[in-house]
């Protein structure tokens, strides 16, 4: 998938090194290249590796750990924050390593995690130990904790958003701000950096600027939660004194390297202020439909994809979208779209699948080595099996996977040149060892955090 989204029937790709050298007509490149090892796709779509734009790895210890009739405050002031006080760094490599699991079963090669993982160091090797490529972030660059509640403060008294080991004192921010923004290391490395400020209002301009000139500096973007819901994009507007956006526009927060994770609420200013500023924006889905929060139905994230503005995909956590699949996500984006516009050309398949791949590549700024297959860039690529009917038949490869087959089809994956998935087993891994383990500290976390799991309270069903 290239600037003109070609798709190439009866084809080969020579891969030297991790990098893609060749590709082009199946008999040319094999009568140009002598291989050492030949993956044959047997006829089935093979497709540059989905970049993930928005995901919080350190949270799978909890999937479903939430009932539906929690509201959304709660889940911040009380669950989350408790969480942060007794998860540690063994939880915390546990969870990385099965969502980075589950992310290359679903045909996802790379990550982007917005700075909330207590010791990176712990995601840093997990993806190295699975093999997925991971953009992370220093660990919680703010300067305002209450702002975790996104502006409501019904409870203040309840609320446990100050996180210890994530001082929000201007000398213990600025000690670890721009550590991770160094580590970019030389083509085959799979772990890079990027500057990520936490966001939804907890971040003062002033830190927000520092947090710019840092990821500049760096050559690196700037990611952040922006306007997720009405109360943060409030305080913020109150805060800044203008539209969110705009003002960060002008402040020169906003521009070509800044990725920003939701953006639901959107004025007519600010959507102007996203399409010329290039600024891409991380559309989470599944997450605004979880919580009812009616990006999919009010949202403007298809308008400026429409636009031309850059629109990438995000699954959020696994209690937010729950799955980390961004199949799914490209599917929703696209039908939703649709059923919100009353128009079935609104988006097409197509423009799901380039959320996924060339999006999330630009949000998390390694469009240099992935989001799409191109002689040059690094060989992270998805194969699928033709030995499923939810592909078949192979009439048009981008409208099955987008809207039928998905992730579900997903044999071998590769990343980095290497291979990571073949034949839906971690060949390199003793993956039923690694699933036993993060249960075993699932039980051990939610007992220190003194959390029963329950069900749904069904009393409000009429």
């Amino acid at each position: 998938m290239d600037d003109e989204r070609s798709i190439i029937p009866d084809a080969a790709i020579a891969i030297v090194d991790g990098a893609i050298v060749d590709l082009g007509p199946d008999a040319d490149v094999v009568a140009r290249w002598g291989a050492t090892e030949v993956i044959d796709a047997a006829g089935a779509p093979v497709h540059p590796g989905l970049v993930e734009a928005h995901l919080h790895c350190s949270y799978q210890l909890f999937r479903g750990a939430l009932p539906d009739q929690l509201q959304e405050e709660d889940a911040f002031r009380e669950f989350e924050g408790h969480f942060y006080r007794a998860v540690d760094d063994e939880d915390e490599h546990a969870s990385a390593v099965i969502a980075a699991l589950e992310m290359i079963r679903h045909g996802t090669t790379a990550f982007l995690e917005p700075g909330t993982v207590l010791e990176v160091e712990a995601a840093a090797t997990a993806a190295e130990l699975v093999g997925i490529r991971a953009v992370l972030a220093d660990s919680f660059i703010w300067d305002d904790p209450e702002g975790l509640a996104m502006g409501k403060n019904a409870h203040p008294e309840r609320n446990t958003s100050m996180i210890p080991r994530a001082a929000s004192d201007r000398a213990s921010v600025r000690s670890r701000l721009g550590r991770m923004a160094v580590r970019q290391s030389p083509p085959g490395s799979l772990v890079t950096g990027h500057v990520a400020v936490l966001g939804l209002g907890t971040a003062s301009t002033e830190l927000m600027i520092e947090a710019k000139r840092v990821a500049d500096d760096a050559g690196v973007v700037l990611n952040f939660h922006q306007s997720y819901s009405p109360g943060d994009t409030a305080r913020d507007h109150q805060r800044l004194g203008a539209h969110p956006i705009v003002a960060l526009r002008d402040l020169g927060v906003v521009d070509r390297s800044t990725t920003m994770a939701h953006v639901n609420h959107v004025s007519d200013a600010e959507f102007h202020a996203l399409v010329e500023s290039g600024a891409t924006v991380a559309w989470a889905p599944a997450a605004s439909m979880m919580w009812g929060h009616g990006s999919t139905l009010d949202g403007r994230h298809a308008e400026l994809h429409r636009a031309g503005a850059s629109v990438a995909l995000g699954s959020d956590s696994p209690n937010w979208s729950n799955s980390l699949d961004l199949f799914r996500q490209a599917s929703l984006a696209v039908l939703t779209a649709r059923e919100s516009h009353r128009d079935r050309t609104y988006l097409v398949a197509e423009d799901g699948f380039a959320m996924a791949t060339r999006g999330g590549a630009r949000a998390a700024g390694i469009s240099d080595r992935a989001g799409s297959i191109e002689i040059g860039k690094r060989a992270d690529l998805v194969v699928h099996s033709l030995r499923r009917p939810e592909l078949l038949p192979l009439t048009d490869p981008v409208r099955n996977l987008v809207y039928s087959a998905g992730s579900s089809t997903v044999d071998t994956v590769v990343i980095e040149g290497r291979v990571v998935l073949r034949g839906g087993m971690f060949p390199h891994l003793d993956e039923e060892a690694l699933l036993r383990r993060a249960s075993e500290r699932s039980v051990g976390l939610l007992r220190r955090m003194g959390y029963t799991v329950g069900p749904n309270d069904l009393g409000r069903r009429v």
